[in-house]
This record gives structure tokens, C-alpha cells and sequence, in this order.
């Protein structure tokens, strides 16, 4: 992917030729087929294609929750191939945030608490500064009125909104959403992915999100189509960036 306005520093995160198969023997399927991309600093990138074309299996991989069978796989210019598990797995606290399409949350913790998880595991910060930032990220999605809920007495929709500001609790520099508004309600939907893109372009992250969602699709500055297990098209949406080009770091 030739983005416009490519610097000299590492891109956040870039993959070659990604290889995965499910299954044993007669069963086996090869669900990614030799796919290769690359995320810019401020931008948004959406992956679209039909169910079973290898959206999420990608998602997992690039999120260091899944293994390729083949590949290059660097985040922040560094492979990340036989890195140990707890390598991977902080790197994963620390440099990406995974939204997933279904909330995870621990269902006797309250709102802030489940936010606060992933900072106590990162030890970045003290404790009331977790407690401020946890409820600031809830602020943003709509639920500053809801920190000490229990996860259990929210809504569907209200956990779901939970669970993003969770993955944006460390600060990533990536972050990986797999359907992140699906089960939103329209101007939930919306307020959350106008969260997510003001976030990406301010402070200069990078965004890849599968989604089914058309709008949500446009929306994005990269839509990549994958069909069979590999990236089959991708189309950048030019937009007016001058009037947030100030806010870009380092630009």
C-alpha cells in the first residue's frame, strides 16, 4: 500500500505475505492467502469483503493473538517473529489496542475497573492517574455517569462502549477493531467512530477496522476488500486533511 504523505520513521505496523490455515488434512482450509499491508500514522483503514473471506483470522494475527503459518509480521519496525509470549503479550498491552465484537468484560467489575485492567498490567502510571484517565475514556463514549456500574447492569451496548475505551486505556499506538460498532445503536455508532478518527488523526495512531458496515467503510481514508483470503482491491478516499494537519505529531 503506497500511502501519501510517508515519513522516514517506522510505520506502526506492516505485514508481508501472511499465510494461515485451519484445520487438518481433509478439512484443512487456507484462509490467508500471501497478504501484505501497511498502516500510516493518521489514517483509518477499513477492511470490507463477505463473511469468511479471512477478515478476522488477519485481525487476530495482526493483533499478536494468532500465530501465521508464513509471513513477516513488524509492529513499530520491529518482527515480532519468535519473540517469546510474554514479549508478545507486552507488546500487545503496550503498543495495541483490540476492540472486539464482543465485549469481554469481567461482569463484576465496574466500568472503571475493566479499564483500568489493562493499565494495572502496563504499570505506566500511578493510581489515581488510571482512575482519571479510565474516567475520561468513559466520559468520551458516553458513560461518565456510569463508572461504578457493574458490567452486568449495562446494556449490551453500554458494555460494548466499555470495551472500546478499555483498548484505548494504554495509549497504543495501533488500534485493531474487529466490527467495534456493530452492536451500537446509530448515533452511538457514530459518536464512537467520530471518537475513534478525531483520536487516530490528533495524535497521529493508525486505525484498521473490519467492518460490514458500508458507511462506517467510506468513512475511513484506506478501504481494503478481501475475497478469498487476500486483499483483492485498495481504494484511498482523498479528504481536505489541512484543516487537522496541524494536530499531526511531528508533521
Amino acid at each position: 500500500m503506497n500511502h501519501p504523505m510517508e515519513t522516514d520513521d517506522a510505520l506502526p505496523l506492516e505485514c508481508e505475505n501472511l499465510e494461515r490455515f485451519l484445520g487438518q488434512e481433509e478439512a484443512r482450509v487456507h484462509v490467508l492467502r500471501g497478504v501484505s499491508l501497511a498502516l500510516q500514522r493518521g489514517y483509518t483503514h477499513a477492511v470490507v469483503g463477505p463473511s469468511g473471506c479471512g477478515k478476522s483470522s488477519l485481525l487476530y494475527i495482526l493483533g499478536l493473538l494468532d500465530r501465521p503459518d508464513a509471513g513477516q509480521l513488524a509492529i513499530g519496525g520491529r518482527p515480532v517473529a519468535g519473540l517469546r509470549d510474554d514479549e508478545l503479550s507486552r507488546q500487545r498491552n503496550e503498543l495495541l489496542g483490540f476492540i472486539f465484537q464482543f465485549h469481554f468484560l469481567l461482569q463484576d467489575f465496574t466500568a472503571l475497573e475493566n479499564i483500568m485492567i489493562p493499565m494495572r498490567q502496563l504499570g505506566r502510571w500511578n493510581e489515581p492517574t488510571m482512575r482519571d484517565r479510565a474516567a475520561h475514556l468513559l466520559d468520551a463514549v458516553g458513560l461518565g455517569n456510569k463508572l461504578h456500574r457493574p458490567s452486568r447492569h449495562l446494556s449490551g451496548g453500554e458494555q460494548q462502549r466499555v470495551a472500546i475505551a478499555r483498548a484505548l486505556a494504554n495509549d497504543p499506538e495501533v488500534i485493531l477493531a474487529d466490527e467495534p460498532t456493530g452492536n451500537l445503536y446509530t448515533a452511538n455508532s457514530t459518536r464512537v467512530f467520530t471518537l475513534l478518527t478525531e483520536l487516530v488523526r490528533r495524535e497521529n495512531k493508525a486505525l484498521l477496522l473490519v467492518t460490514h458496515n458500508p458507511a462506517i467503510a467510506s468513512a475511513c481514508d484506506w478501504v481494503l476488500t478481501m475475497s478469498d483470503g487476500q486483499i483483492v482491491e485498495q481504494q484511498y478516499n482523498p479528504r481536505d486533511r489541512e484543516s487537522d494537519k496541524s494536530d499531526h505529531v511531528g508533521e
